[in-house]
């Protein structure tokens, strides 16, 4: 119980400190946001060197490649992507935040409460299909919410395609991330953040849903 709290805690200063950069401004947004990803760079380098050192074949940086494109991939969301422009429009970067945030939460809520298919025991064993639909489903129902009574962000078929992939594509950056660590022997990527680990565990889903969020705010 006394670390589901200070689970609580920390999530809720990290989510605090991003939404908040978010809507203070262009420039708070980019440097918090490349403060983080220079950590979890950082992390996710540590993790890779202890992999090279056990295997005998050649280890190329593919994992801290993947955290710099998905850092430059996400800082343009707001802009348009590479279609640039010049204002700001902070509610897309937080619309894609809050669904990523929404998929971790439930999907750990409800694999705990309810989780006992396992969807791989040998990469992660705590991620359970219950889990992962469950975090899929109050994605979905909060974007079609967000659409018709927060804000209208994104065109309604962009809006439920986000609800439905991110969730996808954010297991899918969390089971990357869990088989590198299991790789090199180690729980989390560093301690920064009590009761999650470091900021590369955090930003493991993230670091997945960067990219199709890009190419979904590009088309």
């Amino acid at each position: 119980m006394n670390n589901f709290f200070v689970r609580l805690f920390s999530g809720v200063i990290y989510i605090s400190l991003i939404a908040g950069s978010i809507l203070y401004n262009q420039y708070s947004f980019i440097i918090i946001c490349s403060f983080l990803f220079f950590i979890a760079k950082i992390e996710c380098h540590r993790i890779w060197l202890k992999i090279r050192k056990k295997e005998s074949y050649p280890v190329y940086p593919i994992p801290q490649l993947s955290v710099g494109i998905s850092f430059l991939l996400l800082i343009s969301i707001p802009y348009g992507g590479w279609a640039y422009n010049e204002i700001y429009n902070p509610y897309s970067i937080l619309l894609i935040f809050v669904l990523i945030w929404i998929s971790d939460t439930m999907s750990y809520v409800i694999g705990v409460q309810f989780g006992k298919n396992k969807i791989s025991t040998k990469v992660s064993p705590n991620k359970t299909w219950e889990g992962f639909f469950g975090g899929l489903l109050f994605c979905l129902i909060f974007s079609i919410l967000s659409f018709n009574y927060i804000q209208e962000i994104y065109p309604f078929w962009k809006t439920i395609l986000l609800g439905l992939l991110i969730p996808i594509f954010a297991i899918i950056g969390d089971m990357t991330q869990s088989k590198l660590k299991r790789k090199a022997g180690v729980k989390n990527s560093g301690i920064l953040i009590p009761g999650h680990g470091g900021v590369y565990d955090r930003l493991d889903s993230t670091i997945g849903v960067a990219p199709i969020a890009f190419i979904i705010t590009m088309i």
